[in-house]
């Protein structure tokens, strides 16, 4: 199921009625991607029942980014529209969504992404009451400011959240990118200390960024489906 909310194409992929919600954020430019996630998760989770809601943006950088900071690569800085975002999708989306019986308030809501989308999604669950986990795999916990904002922030809600990363990501000549491997295990330990944090756990998966990204955004998710 497609709609468009807002300006902003969302991606429904349904399995039984009772399951939990899993949003994440995609690229627009990304074609095809919510299918193949969805498939993997089939695969995955056998009978198990979720609803998949894939979100797509068209300004990866600014959309997913919840304050401005350095990009990683290129000039083209993070322009902090994450916040944007976030009310779009809390206040607009998943209650209109509501309204049209595709989502239940009574079903757990998780978010999980990829990349710039994972660190998104662990910020959208600290930022909100709405989610109650989130999975960030190869999240860019590298964003300047992260650390601080992670430290400081108290959650609304007791939640769970799985963090991912792959054991080639820090070697790199990229000193913004090389600083993810500390980053990621620092916010582990950070959250296991957050006393509204239930669970939490780090992946080490082989590789670099963009070895089977699929694979492991689904197993992101379903630690999340699993409880």
């Amino acid at each position: 199921m497609l709609c468009e909310i807002d300006g902003i194409k969302v991606n429904i992929f349904r399995h039984g009625q009772d399951g939990a919600y899993v949003y994440v954020g995609a690229s627009a430019q990304d074609k095809g991607y919510e299918q193949m996630l969805d498939g993997v998760l089939v695969e995955m989770m056998g009978n198990v029942l979720y609803t998949l809601i894939v979100f797509e943006v068209d300004d990866w950088n600014a959309q997913l980014s919840p304050w401005q900071a350095r990009a990683a690569f290129g000039d083209e800085a993070l322009a902090g529209k994450g916040v944007e975002t976030l009310v779009w999708l809390t206040g607009r989306s998943i209650p209109a969504l509501e309204a049209d019986g595709v989502v239940s308030r009574k079903a757990p809501q998780y978010i999980a992404g990829y990349s710039l989308s994972g660190l998104f999604a662990i910020w959208a669950l600290m930022e909100s009451n709405v989610f109650s986990g989130a999975a960030s795999c190869s999240g860019s916990l590298w964003m300047d400011g992260w650390m601080d904002y992670v430290k400081e922030k108290k959650l609304a809600r007791d939640a769970r959240v799985y963090l991912s990363l792959g054991s080639r990501e820090a070697r790199t000549k990229n000193p913004i990118l090389a600083a993810v491997d500390s980053c990621t295990k620092e916010t582990y330990e950070c959250l296991k200390s957050k006393q509204r944090v239930k669970k939490t756990v780090l992946q080490w998966n082989k590789g670099g960024h963009f070895s089977d990204t699929t694979e492991r955004l689904a197993k992101g998710i379903v630690w999340l489906l699993n409880g």
